[in-house]
C-alpha cells in the first residue's frame, strides 16, 4: 500500500513537472473564412481585416518584429516563432493563388 502511494506521488510529480515545461498555445490559427481573398484590389480593406484579426489573437507584433536572435530568452523565441507562423499562415491563406505563389517563399510574416 505504501508503495502505491509512493508511486502515485511520483507520477503526479512527474506530470506536474512535464506540464510546467511544455508551451501550449490555445488559439493556433485564426478563422479567416470571413476575409475576402486579396487579388490585388481593395488592399486597405484586406489589410485592415487581416491586421484586426491578428491583433485579436495577440500575434500582430510578428508583423513588425524581426526574428529574435539566440541570445534572447527561449520563451520569447518560442512566442515569436508561434506568432510568425500564425501571421504568415493567415496572410498566405487570404491571398489569391497568383499572389500566394509569389509570397509563399517568404519565411517571416514581416517580409510579406
Amino acid at each position: 500500500m505504501a508503495d502505491d502511494v509512493k508511486n502515485n506521488n511520483t507520477v503526479s510529480e512527474m506530470s506536474n513537472s512535464a506540464s510546467e515545461t511544455s508551451t501550449i498555445f490555445a488559439k493556433p490559427f485564426p478563422d479567416i473564412s470571413k476575409i475576402e481573398v486579396f487579388s490585388g484590389q481593395n488592399f486597405r480593406r484586406w489589410q485592415e481585416r487581416v491586421s484586426t484579426l491578428l491583433d485579436m489573437y495577440e500575434v500582430a507584433f510578428a508583423l513588425t518584429t524581426s526574428k529574435l536572435d539566440t541570445s534572447s530568452p527561449v520563451k520569447q523565441i518560442e512566442v515569436w516563432i508561434h506568432a510568425n507562423k500564425v501571421c504568415r499562415h493567415t496572410m498566405l491563406s487570404a491571398l489569391s493563388n497568383d499572389l500566394f505563389d509569389v509570397y509563399c517563399s517568404y519565411k517571416e510574416a514581416k517580409e510579406i
